[in-house]
């Protein structure tokens, strides 16, 4: 249980905080009573309380000078000023200080309450995240690498400009001086035996040529005179990619390096494995390019045999016209903009029509268009819905699409996934638009801000379980019914003392508010500054 040091002259004063204030429930024990900042502070260097509460005026040290004191030995004790003179001095430095909190006499049990909850709180806050950044640190240099493919995992699927990459971001994964990239896909074959066995089995096997990938790397790292790094990503339950940073090798070391993993895979696991080589790029974020034009020259493996190598630039796979879907696209994402899922449904099947009828059209073609597409459907429902996961995850959908081998089915898949969002969106949208509870609750706040309102009464008079219309309230509007009710306090706040023509105090009892303190300390929360500052 946390200690607290009361200090203050006013024996009465006290004797009502030892025994007013409901310590136990607070998770609070006295260490100890002083009556000025010098005994106090002499008091404080022995029990060492985890919190000060304190008045200002005292024979000798005053609570400030107290304050300044234990800042200097003690910068991160939370300090709570009680004190009976509202003078701006005081609180300016106060806050100067770094006091947590400033609380004018006489101050209700209740309110003294909540000031030491959120200070505990607030505590609890701070100790918890300096224990979570020194764990951070002893975990920082066996995490760094994971995020590092996490990153480069996600370069693989999500195109992004050179000034849409975050350089802190770079540098702290270490590849903020990565010069050219280039990636290579690794296809595992899975013939049909391989196929009827359990998938324990297969990722015993699957295991065991991702070590032979990963030696092969090193080794082969070891032996490169210029700078370059390889990683390994572990892409999907087939395909591992290697993305080779910085120097450039040769297509003659490219070569050696890839058919000596193809030759290991074959002879220790009796597997075969393609590799498909991407082309050299100047910046990261043309590493997609390089991942889809890999993937592209894998393609070749369909009809020349495996346990091969497939390079994308000599090989003479050069990238025929594709259809141009930027309208459609461009369309798509103005329908779900506009929350039109009928405008999207009919510009999706206009799509699919033309990725049907498409000559030519390739898996990597119909697989940026579905990432395109799936792209703006997270992104409007985050928008419209931030407090609702969506109907698929980005994650699970990246993963899926890997599954889909044949055109026809990736498309059919697609359709599927676009049905059920379009479904949900309409589900979400009419709901919205027609829940007569949450306008109801709205009116009567405006009706009835200045009075003391009662959310339990609310739901009682619309014949709603208080839970139920509260759960309703937060997912419809975004926010709970306090922090709605507050705001609009506040705005009507905001207005009154515009026109000049009454005190702060006068305003609080206005817009419903319990005291001024309170008020005052929600309107500086919600708009940056005091009541006192509205001019």
């Amino acid at each position: 249980m946390k200690t607290i040091l009361l200090v203050d002259d006013d024996p009465h004063m006290i004797r009502a905080l030892t025994h007013h204030v409901d310590w136990p429930s607070l998770g609070l024990t006295i260490a100890g009573t002083a009556a000025n900042g010098a005994d106090a502070l002499e008091l404080f260097r022995g029990v060492k309380p985890d919190l000060v509460m304190t008045d200002i005026y005292m024979p000798g040290m005053t609570g400030l000078e107290m304050t300044q004191a234990l800042r200097s030995e003690h910068p991160d004790v939370p300090i709570i000023i009680l004190s009976g003179y509202d003078e701006f001095e005081n609180a300016r430095a106060a806050m100067r200080w770094g006091v947590n909190h400033f609380l004018l006499k006489p101050a209700e049990v209740e309110e003294i309450e909540a000031v030491l909850r959120e200070v505990m709180l607030e505590q609890d806050v701070r100790e918890r995240r300096e224990r979570l950044e020194r764990v951070y640190k002893q975990e920082i240099g066996r995490v760094l690498p994971y995020l590092r493919k996490q990153f480069l995992h996600e370069l693989l699927t999500t195109r992004y400009r050179p000034e849409e990459m975050s350089r802190d971001r770079m540098e702290y994964v270490g590849l903020s001086d990565a010069g050219r990239v280039r990636a290579i896909s690794l296809q595992l074959g899975r013939p049909e035996f391989l196929t009827r066995m359990k998938e324990r089995d297969w990722q015993l096997l699957r295991y065991g040529a991702a070590d032979i990938i990963r030696e092969t790397v090193q080794t082969h790292a070891s032996m490169m005179a210029e700078r370059q790094h390889i990683e390994v990503i572990d892409y999907s339950d087939r395909v591992f990619v290697l993305v080779m940073l910085e120097g450039d090798s040769s297509a003659e070391s490219i070569q050696r390096l890839l058919q000596r993993m193809i030759d290991q895979v074959f002879t220790y696991l009796k597997m075969e494995m393609n590799a498909g080589v991407g082309g050299c790029k100047g910046h990261l974020c043309e590493l997609m390019d390089s991942y889809l034009e890999s993937r592209e020259a894998l393609e070749t493996a369909e009809f020349q045999g495996g346990s091969r190598v497939y390079c994308y630039e000599t090989d003479g796979w050069q990238e025929a016209p594709a259809p141009d879907y930027s309208i459609q696209l461009r369309q798509w994402s103005e329908a779900w903009t506009d929350m039109r899922p009928d405008l999207a449904e009919e510009v999706w099947r206009h799509i699919r029509c033309l990725l049907e009828k498409g000559s030519g059209t390739s898996m990597q073609e119909v697989q940026v268009v579905a990432v395109s597409l799936f792209d703006t459907l997270t992104q409007s429902w985050s928008s419209r819905y931030p407090r609702l996961d969506p109907p698929l995850a980005m994650s699970d959908f990246l993963r899926d699409i890997q599954l889909k081998y044949t055109l026809q089915d990736l498309i059919c898949w697609m359709d599927g996934v676009i049905r059920n969002w379009l479904e949900q969106a309409r589900k979400e949208t009419a709901e919205k638009k027609t829940n007569k509870l949450v306008i109801q609750v709205k009116r009567y706040v405006e009706e009835h801000y200045a009075e003391e309102i009662s959310f339990e009464a609310i739901a009682r008079g619309l014949y709603v379980h208080p839970k139920y219309l509260s759960q309703l309230f937060k997912r419809v509007t975004g926010e709970n019914f306090v922090s709605y009710l507050n705001g609009y306090r506040v705005r009507k706040a905001m207005e009154l003392l515009k026109t000049g023509r009454y005190m702060v105090y006068e305003v609080s009892e206005m817009t419903g508010f319990r005291n001024a303190t309170y008020f005052s300390q929600v309107f500086k929360m919600l708009t940056g500054r005091s009541p006192s500052e509205v001019d």
